[in-house]
């Protein structure tokens, strides 16, 4: 079999088996390099030894791909600091491997994997682990692990850099991780939508979707990914065709409208719609849409409809009574279900809808204690903090 071949057919089967693996997967570009061992990731890109992929079985080729997907899902490429490479990869295979395995992915003989580390985070089990990467029980000891950034032999993850090669400044750092965070929230979408979202997935978009990042920034990553964007398998993807890989090509069909709900139970000062505004207009000259402005406190008081020609978009502070945050998603699925995403200006502090309604959701969140906004966590969507 083609080591070309067969990695496609591993790819075919996270798309139909594992969607939310795979919709991260296809993010990213795969190509050979036979100067590493097994395969490594830095966040945007795979690379992987043909000889490696072409000596698994299929079943093993889609765990592989799985695990460097969760390295990327976990952050790991961009958060190691000054940590050992090969120790924080060792604590990395531990962090992502039980939930591989719960996911029904079969692990290769050799990968880290051990309960007492489940539901901890890479950085926990890092200063957890003895002295050096290759010590501890399940680690895979002297089993042929000849590469310190992959200790288990599935995989590893390098720094993130930029375009010069140098290390990512803290401000790119943030951006990455705010796009990736969108990209959680839409691969968990698309796995729900086919009933393929495992309880242990569903545990990790939940705490990777709140992060405390710039509001800014996962407000214009959130638009830009919902800008009717869908994968094509007619036309094949030419950034991976030369690599000898079939993948579905991306395709733009325009941004969708947008619902914008603001909510107007006397939480949300007119300074703070001003600068949400202003934040709003600036990404909407970049991707212009059809906006339906519907205001809501315990019911909605009014819906305004406004086009690019119309921009710019104001927005005005009315209604001051109750809190209730259904009556919008409520009256999107009614009225606009084309809509691309709803953004909602709320304090989050009122009854939220219990069913996710199947329209990407991000909330901008007022309330700046942590504490506080802990106890009003909605069951779907994203969630920035208006700072």
């Amino acid at each position: 079999m083609k080591k070309s071949t067969k990695l496609d057919k591993a790819i075919a089967r996270m798309v139909l088996d594992h969607p939310f693996f795979a919709t991260l997967l296809l993010r990213m570009r795969l190509r050979e390099d036979r100067d590493i061992k097994t395969a490594c990731t830095d966040g945007r890109q795979i690379r992987y030894n043909p000889e490696f992929i072409d000596s698994l079985s299929i079943d093993h080729i889609v765990f592989v791909l799985a695990h460097l997907v969760m390295h990327v899902a976990h952050f790991h490429p961009l958060r190691r600091s000054a940590r050992t490479a090969g120790r924080f990869n060792k604590a990395g295979d531990y962090a992502i491997n039980g939930i591989l395995k719960d996911a029904g992915l079969k692990l290769l003989p050799h990968a880290l994997h051990h309960e007492s580390f489940d539901n901890l985070a890479a950085e926990q089990i890092y200063d957890r682990l003895p002295g050096g990467a290759g010590d501890g029980e399940g680690d895979g000891g002297e089993n042929d692990i000849q590469q310190s950034d992959d200790p288990g032999g599935c995989g590893g993850f390098e720094d993130a850099r930029d375009e010069y090669d140098k290390p990512l400044s803290k401000a790119e750092r943030q951006r990455q991780e705010a796009e990736m965070t969108v990209a959680i929230q839409q691969a968990a979408q698309a796995a729900k939508a086919q009933g393929k979202l495992p309880s242990a997935l569903a545990r990790l978009v939940n705490e990777q979707v709140h992060p405390v990042l710039d509001w800014r920034e996962m407000l214009r990553t959130f638009v830009d990914h919902t800008s009717g964007n869908d994968y094509a398998w007619n036309q094949p993807n030419r950034r991976h065709i030369a690599d000898g890989i079939y993948l579905p090509s991306f395709r733009s069909n325009g941004l969708k409208p947008l619902v914008l709900a603001i909510d107007t139970s006397g939480s949300i000062t007119q300074r703070e719609l001003n600068q949400f505004q202003a934040e709003l207009n600036d990404i909407l000259l970049s991707y212009p849409a059809t906006v339906h402005v519907v205001y809501c406190d315990s019911a909605i008081s009014a819906v305004h409809t406004i086009t690019p020609d119309e921009y710019p978009v104001q927005l005005q502070a009315s209604g001051f009574g109750g809190t209730d945050l259904c009556p919008p998603f409520e009256w999107a699925v009614q009225n606009a279900p084309d809509a691309g995403c709803v953004i909602y200006l709320t304090d989050l502090q009122g009854k939220s809808p219990e069913t996710d309604p199947g329209i990407p959701t991000l909330w901008i969140s007022t309330t700046r204690n942590r504490n506080l906004a802990a106890c009003y966590q909605p069951t779907f969507g994203e969630i920035a903090t208006l700072e």
